[in-house]
C-alpha cells in the first residue's frame, strides 16, 4: 500500500463527508425557513405565534450547528497533511490500531476510504490526548478499552 496516496485519499473523504454534512445543515435550514414563509402567507391562526417561535429557535440551533461543522471543515481543508508521512500520532496521521483506524483531525466519526473504515476524532477527544505523540508499537488506553498502535503514518 502507497501510504501516502492513501492518506490523500484519506483527505479527501474526510473533506467530502464534512462538506456532505454542511450541505445537509443549510437544506434543513433552507426547509425550515420556507415552511416559515409559507405559515406567514397562510391565513393567521391563533398559536400560530408559538410555532414561529419554535421555528426561529430551532432555525438557530441547526445554524449554530452549521458555524461549528464549517469551522471544522475549514480546520480539515488547512491541515495540508495528506502528503506528510508521520511516526508518531499527530493531527493528520492514520493511526491503524488492533481494534480500528483514526484519523486524527475533526469529529466525523465513521467514514470509509477504500473499503476501510476509519473515524475521524478531533483534537478536543480525549481519546485524541491519550494517544498524541504514541508510535508504532505502543499501546493507549480510555474507558477501561487499551488500544496497541499497529502503524501510524
Amino acid at each position: 500500500m502507497d501510504k501516502k496516496a492513501y492518506k490523500k485519499k484519506v483527505m479527501e473523504q474526510a473533506i467530502k463527508y464534512q462538506e456532505a454534512i454542511v450541505s445537509d445543515f443549510q437544506t434543513r435550514i433552507r426547509e425550515l425557513r420556507e415552511g416559515e414563509q409559507q405559515a406567514q402567507d397562510d391565513k393567521y391562526e391563533y398559536d400560530q405565534q408559538g410555532q414561529e417561535d419554535e421555528s426561529a429557535i430551532v432555525i438557530n440551533r441547526i445554524a449554530d450547528e452549521l458555524n461549528f461543522v464549517v469551522a471544522e471543515l475549514d480546520f480539515l481543508k488547512q491541515m495540508k497533511t495528506a502528503g506528510n508521512i508521520f511516526d508518531e500520532v499527530t493531527l493528520g496521521a492514520v493511526v491503524k490500531t488492533d481494534k480500528m483506524t483514526f484519523f486524527p483531525s475533526v469529529s466525523i466519526e465513521n467514514f470509509e476510504v477504500e473499503g476501510e473504515a476509519l473515524f475521524g476524532i478531533s483534537r478536543e477527544a480525549p481519546i485524541y490526548k491519550e494517544m498524541k505523540g504514541k508510535k508504532k508499537g505502543d499501546s493507549f488506553g480510555l474507558n477501561d478499552r487499551t488500544y496497541k498502535i499497529l502503524d501510524v503514518f
